[in-house]
């Protein structure tokens, strides 16, 4: 289909909810709009362009203006007007618009695709993620002394939906990289919110000592006298110089009472975080995804129906422990209203996405043996 030509007027009005720099010509930005659309009609009725091509003119004139803006940002009044005047640059500038046009938005590269947005195995799931975004983002204060719990839930849920649209992307090894920290951010939430006030405490001094590790104060006598603490907790626990990354990190751990009677406790994820958390039953998966955080040759010939199921079974499983968490806070974040909505969605949907978690995990079954491959999700 030939490109739509607007008139200046029309052009204007395509753009006028765009809030364009000071100094701003819109008659330069109709000029290359022109020549933009010269060239792509002369590429049409050279055959260059199938006849079939839906041509985007939204993303054309969105090109043009993201060139031109980007273009004067950093200009002073005189360069931008004689920027303006210049009938070369609006030649090059449409140039740059057509190239990137044809690539990026009628022969993009995509990924082949496995999950599908449409189906409920991503539309349910992103609805709810979504539901849940807009009643804790009117909690978020990004303070962890005053938000902790509701800021770590908000990047958890941030994640998942990041994790998410990459499956439906085609990602699946990015996404299945993505659910590890997803993973990490999970277990700290769970064991915040199961021992409360106590470790919460002993998170927010260690963030403090993390700080001071990262060289982060400006007061470097208030920071001495931190590592001056961080040393003496050390040395109360025979810990080593070596130690001391592992303790700032996975030390504030040490306040919850059966860590310190447990004699296989160790300062790491595995047999520290992962295992308070009651989820150490991940320990395989979560290592399959440092393979692929690591570059092995396990990124680089990965199966992608492989990754899909095992990422998608886990972002389900990651989801509904953090849906039981917001759950259990609900009434702390939510208002009225948001309550009696949030118990409307979760009936309707809590079951379905259960449902799609017990289907999704048979087919991973069916795949397996009709693959002759074997992972133990446990």
């Amino acid at each position: 289909m030939k490109l739509y030509r607007l008139n200046f007027e029309q052009f204007v009005s395509a753009i006028s909810f765009i809030n364009l720099p000071e100094h701003s010509s819109k008659e330069f930005l109709f000029d290359v709009y022109n020549l933009v659309s010269d060239t792509i009609d002369a590429l049409y009725e050279s055959k260059a362009i199938p006849e079939s091509t839906t041509l985007s003119l939204n993303d054309i004139i969105f090109y043009i203006v993201g060139e031109y803006c980007y273009s004067i940002a950093i200009r002073s009044k005189e360069e931008i007007e004689a920027f303006n005047s210049n009938e070369q640059i609006k030649e090059s500038m449409a140039g740059v618009v057509v190239d990137k046009f044809i690539s990026l938005s009628m022969f993009s590269f995509k990924e082949k695709k496995i999950a599908n947005k449409f189906l409920p195995t991503a539309s349910s799931l992103k609805l709810y993620l979504n539901f849940i975004s807009n009643i804790l983002s009117t909690r978020t204060k990004n303070n962890p002394n005053e938000t902790l719990i509701n800021d770590l839930m908000v990047k958890s849920i941030s994640l998942a939906s990041c994790v998410l649209e990459l499956l439906i992307e085609g990602y699946e090894c990015e996404a299945f990289a993505t659910w590890r920290t997803l993973h990490e951010s999970e277990c700290t939430l769970i064991i915040l919110q199961k021992y409360g006030e106590k470790a919460i405490e002993a998170y927010l001094k260690h963030m403090k000592y993390g700080i001071a590790f990262k060289n982060g104060f400006t007061d470097k006598e208030s920071q001495d006298k931190i590592f001056v603490q961080i040393k003496n907790e050390m040395k109360a626990k025979n810990l080593k110089s070596k130690d001391m990354k592992k303790f700032i990190e996975y030390g504030w751990l040490y306040s919850i009472e059966e860590v310190e009677k447990d004699e296989t406790f160790r300062l790491n994820f595995r047999d520290g975080l992962e295992k308070i958390a009651g989820l150490s039953d991940y320990a395989k998966r979560y290592e399959r995804s440092s393979e692929l955080i690591h570059s092995t040759p396990m990124l680089f010939y990965a199966n992608k129906e492989y990754y899909y199921f095992i990422t998608l079974l886990s972002l389900y499983e990651s989801f509904f422990r953090l849906e039981h968490a917001f759950f259990n806070s609900l009434k702390d974040v939510a208002s009225i209203d948001q309550l009696e909505k949030y118990n409307s969605l979760r009936k309707v949907y809590f079951s379905q996405l259960i449902n799609v978690h017990k289907r999704e995990s048979n087919n991973f079954i069916n795949w397996q043996k009709a693959n002759a491959v074997s992972f133990d999700l446990k």
